[in-house]
């Protein structure tokens, strides 16, 4: 979970992976800057923004994404929220662990 314009001031790809090693699966934010969701799609890291949901989910609360319908549910409490889901390249990207394993997939590498 992170606030407005999560991100800013990083231009390289070093944040999201960061956060990807360190085992989160997913960010939940009110906005996020242009640059770092970029980069995080292109390492495989899933970013939405929700800003319901940000307000709702607390420490502890078990979240389910579901990336293709764009529906997050907060099982701790039973809130549902929507959002806009990825566009079908950009879930193809995520599913193959970011930008450089679908290129290898692809072209066959």
């Amino acid at each position: 979970m992170a606030g407005e314009n999560f991100g800013c001031g990083s231009s390289r790809e070093h944040a999201p992976i960061a956060i990807k090693a360190a085992g989160i699966s997913c960010v939940i934010a009110r906005s996020f800057a242009r640059i770092f969701f970029r980069n995080a799609i292109n390492i495989g890291l899933p970013i939405i923004t929700c800003p319901d949901a940000v307000a709702d989910i607390r420490p502890g609360d078990e979240i389910e994404v579901d990336l293709a319908e764009g529906r997050l549910a907060n099982l701790t409490t039973g809130h549902a929220f929507t959002f806009s889901p990825f566009t079908k390249e950009i879930q193809e990207i995520i599913a193959a662990g970011g930008l450089m394993a679908f290129v290898k997939s692809r072209i066959g590498g």
